[in-house]
């Protein structure tokens, strides 16, 4: 999971993260509390915010995406001033 980012976190242990997996598509990671076993599913982008429509984790993940799109403008003005 080294290139997947952390972007949600339940009080029940359960953690989301988005990465890209080898084929270049962008997936949501879900790994499962330690009590519950801890399993990981993977599905794409689109298909978690179908899935999971205004659940706090739809709502992070928009926000991460969000905040990297706003990182990503900053860069490139920063880069186009030079």
């Amino acid at each position: 999971m080294a290139d997947f980012k952390q972007f949600a976190a339940s009080s029940n242990g359960d953690n989301w993260y988005l990465g890209t997996r080898d084929d270049a598509t962008s997936v949501v990671r879900h790994k499962g509390n330690p009590a519950s076993g801890g399993h990981e599913t993977e599905m794409r982008i689109e298909e978690f915010l179908l899935l999971r429509p205004f659940s706090p984790e739809q709502a992070a993940l928009i926000e991460f995406l969000d905040a990297g799109v706003d990182q990503q403008d900053q860069s490139s003005l920063d880069s186009s001033s030079l």
